[in-house]
């Protein structure tokens, strides 16, 4: 019976076998493949393929063996079923010997020696390839099994990672297009323009500067010669690291960021030094992202191109620093009176402590703030170890009782608010800086400054008289000196140029040069008597009347009633045309009176009209500019009063001199005779109210108002008094007459000298090239009125279609 049994387990030639096989997985049969074997040499093969062809090997490994897999899982199912069959055919055989029944079955069982092998092959084979599926199974269930957070967070590390990474890479894309947006539009090659000079700069006719329009700068001085301890200054407090950083300071940016959040507002800013002075040399002063950007690229350009002494020397040249100067150099002449060059330690300490808000921390805006300022330089300063203990004493020391000293201010104030505004409208006609040579004569001008004050001092307090007002001009209109009152600091306003008073009997200059250009002279004769003109009567100042009277007896002793029927038997009209020729612009009543002066004028403008018959044209326009130079061409043209449209006074000029002359040596105006030529007329309006003495020597014609601002009368005073005595001290001072006689029209063609060359000007030259005289001549002022386009370099003007033309008001 031992022949028809199941081999025992312990045999170790059939693995696998027990008393009865899995449910899961029956055992094989007997008649089961030799799968073990098989699938153990084809491992083998593939292994070793693999590493013969190493990576890609690998890959066709790969694919062969899920091809073997494969087949595998069919060889399994073809294994089962064999492996059913026998088990069911093993089951039949033990219940039949378990029943006694002998009876053999159908197909005899092989023997031991045949069937032993075929079923340890079938086992291990169908053994691996479950121990094989068993794993994948595990591994699937593990991942199933995984928890839900640790997948989640698993996620969220790769996604944060590849979100940073994007970040990243589209911030560096964002900010090279900002850059390339901030910097596209700036013109680099100019990246150092040079510094801007003064719009309008006026100076006398030795070169000296007298005043500029608006900003003031001094000259340019370099780094080596300005004190040491200055740009120490400014340095440690206006950027500590300019020594260090590369132009932008990301250190001095963070901690100025800082403290803004810590303050909650702006308390400190982060631009370098350098980054200033891109904002002072090129750019806008608009507060922008993109200004921002292009200030910082600017700045690091700049730090590569010129380096820290030249930044810092041209900081120190052009910041601003209140009051309107511009640089330290000027800075160190407006508060303190003295070269940049001999600044003291303490007095850079406020010039750098003014930096920061230069319009309300200065020495004049407030002299407090700056010191206390400036000992907070100092402080840093000593902190950073730039100065030692000792220079910090000196320096505070010193600072207790620092106070600014401007320079004495120039005379000719009132002048100079006079001809900025002639200079700033012929400048509109010039592209680029103006320089403007006056006329002035800075002697004669302090003169005739210190006779008014005089005069009005010493006499006015007995005569009710408390302002006056003196205008000297040459005879082609250039203005020699110009008071507008006794006290400009006290007040501004200039009576020579903008108050508007009656002339009285100076007006009679028109009058009677009328009636000469109907065709009388001075020898014509005329009734002084009573006159009713529609209840108008006018009386003479002494209250009598003289009878018939020649044209010059009436002018030398101004007969009024004389004169208003002069005026009647030329016309009204007549007057007031010829008064317009005389360039007179106030506005003229046509009125019996107006021959008496009622209508009221300015001092400057019946002025101008004297100098007319002293010129022998009309009009003559006044001028306080000689010469102008254009921007950085060097053309130079030069200006004078007179009108290139002017009418000649041929035959009316020299009879008019004569009854004018008469004035000075036999009637009214005796008490402005002096030695030589002198010409002239008194004026006088109702109850003293103004006093008048308009006339001229041989080479200057000059004007005298004597009255009050709030028009109350005087005390009887009168054209020939207290204005005469003013006229005559003004003329000795501008050094008298040059001549005994009347000059004739020609002598009064001035001659210049202007380097080296003698250029001779007609005076209907109104503003010429001083290089070219056969260059056309024009009117700057009326032209650049005119035309928008005017440019006074060549006086054309673009007209709307075609070339240039010459502008010939």
């Amino acid at each position: 019976m031992t022949d028809d049994k199941t081999p025992a387990p312990s045999d170790p030639g059939h693995e696998g076998s027990g008393a009865a096989p899995s449910a899961s997985r029956p055992a094989p049969g007997p008649d089961s493949p030799p799968e073990t074997d098989l699938g153990q040499a084809a491992r083998a093969f593939w292994a070793a393929l693999m590493r013969a062809l190493g990576r890609g090997g690998r890959g066709i490994g790969r694919a062969a063996a899920g091809g073997l897999d494969r087949g595998g899982r069919v060889l399994r199912r073809a294994s089962t079923r064999a492996g059913a069959g026998a088990a069911s055919t093993a089951a039949r055989l033990r219940a039949a010997q378990a029943a006694g029944d002998t009876t053999a079955p159908d197909t005899p069982p092989p023997s031991s020696s045949e069937t032993a092998p075929r079923r340890s092959l079938a086992a291990r084979a169908a053994q691996g390839w479950r121990d094989a599926s068993a794993r994948r199974r595990a591994r699937l269930d593990a991942r199933k099994l995984r928890p839900a957070a640790t997948v989640r967070a698993t996620r969220w590390v790769w996604r944060t990672l590849f979100g940073l990474a994007f970040l990243v890479l589209l911030g560096l894309v964002t900010a090279g297009g900002i850059l390339i947006w901030a910097v596209r539009d700036l013109p680099l090659a100019d990246m150092l323009p040079p510094l801007e000079e003064p719009t309008l700069t006026v100076q006398d006719e030795a070169g000296d500067t007298l005043f500029t329009r608006g900003a003031y700068r001094a000259g340019y001085v370099p780094l080596s010669e300005m004190p040491e301890h200055l740009p120490q200054a400014v340095a440690a407090i206006e950027d500590r690291r300019f020594w260090d950083h590369p132009g932008v300071d990301l250190e001095g940016i963070g901690r100025a960021m800082w403290r803004n959040i810590s303050a909650g507002g702006v308390v400190e800013g982060g631009s370098t030094i350098t980054q200033q002075l891109v904002k002072v040399l090129y750019l806008d002063p608009e507060r922008t992202y993109k200004r921002k950007l292009q200030e910082m690229v600017l700045a690091l350009g700049l730090e590569r191109q010129l380096g820290k002494e030249r930044i810092m020397e041209l900081y120190l040249n052009s910041t601003y620093l209140g009051a309107g100067a511009w640089g330290m150099p000027a800075a160190a002449q407006l508060y303190f009176d003295t070269p940049v060059q001999e600044l003291s330690l303490a007095q850079s300490a406020v010039l750098a402590a003014s930096i920061r808000a230069p319009s309300v921390i200065n020495p004049v805006a407030n002299l407090e703030r700056a010191r206390e300022r400036g000992l907070v330089v100092l402080s840093v300063m000593r902190d950073l170890g730039r100065i030692d203990e000792a220079a910090f004493e000196a320096a505070r020391t010193e600072m207790a009782s620092l106070a600014p000293s401007p320079p004495p201010a120039r005379a000719g104030s009132y002048f100079a608010d006079w001809v900025l505004e002639e200079a700033q409208e012929l400048s509109g006609a010039v592209d680029g800086p103006l320089t403007v040579t006056a006329t002035l004569d800075m002697a004669l001008q302090a003169r005739a400054e210190t006779i008014l004050q005089d005069a009005i001092a010493q006499r006015g307090p007995e005569l009710g008289a408390s302002q006056g007002a003196i205008v000297a001009m040459t005879p082609d209109g250039r203005i020699r000196a110009m008071v507008g009152g006794v006290d400009y600091e006290a007040s501004q306003f200039n009576r020579a140029t903008d108050a508007l008073r009656q002339p009285g009997s100076t007006f009679k200059l028109p009058v009677f040069l009328a009636a000469l250009v109907m065709g009388a002279d001075p020898d014509t004769r005329l009734p002084d008597e009573p006159i009713d003109i529609d209840g108008y009567s006018p009386e003479n100042f002494s209250g009598r009347y003289a009878g018939v009277v020649s044209l010059r007896e009436a002018f030398t002793r101004s007969l009024n009633a004389a004169t208003v029927r002069l005026a009647q038997e030329v016309g009204i009209d007549q007057v007031i045309e010829v008064a317009r020729q005389l360039g007179i612009e106030g506005d003229l009543t046509r009125t019996p009176s107006l021959a008496l002066g009622t209508s009221e004028v300015s001092l400057i403008d019946m002025t101008e009209a004297y100098a007319a018959i002293l010129a022998g044209r009309a009009p003559i326009n006044a001028t306080g500019i000689a010469s102008l130079k254009l921007g950085d061409t060097g053309v130079a043209l030069s200006v004078s009063g007179a009108d290139p449209n002017a009418v000649e006074l041929n035959r009316t000029r020299d009879p008019m001199l004569s009854m004018l002359r008469a004035v000075v040596t036999d009637g009214t105006g005796r008490r402005a005779a002096i030695d030589g030529f002198a010409a002239g007329k008194t004026g006088t309006s109702q109850n003293s109210r103004d006093a008048w003495f308009i006339g001229f020597t041989d080479r200057l014609v000059i004007g005298v108002w004597i009255g009050n601002d709030d028009n109350s009368p005087m005390k009887d005073v009168t054209g020939g008094s207290l204005p005469a005595e003013i006229w005559r001290e003004v003329a000795l001072a501008a050094g008298g007459a040059g001549a005994a006689q009347a000059p004739s029209a020609e002598s009064q063609t001035p001659v210049r000298v202007r380097r080296g060359t003698e250029v001779t000007t007609s005076t209907a030259d109104r503003l010429r090239p001083a290089s070219a005289q056969a260059e056309p001549a024009c009117d700057v002022r009326a032209c650049s009125r005119a035309y928008r386009s005017f440019r006074a370099s060549d006086c054309t003007f673009q007209p709307y279609s075609g070339p240039r033309k010459l502008c010939t008001r």
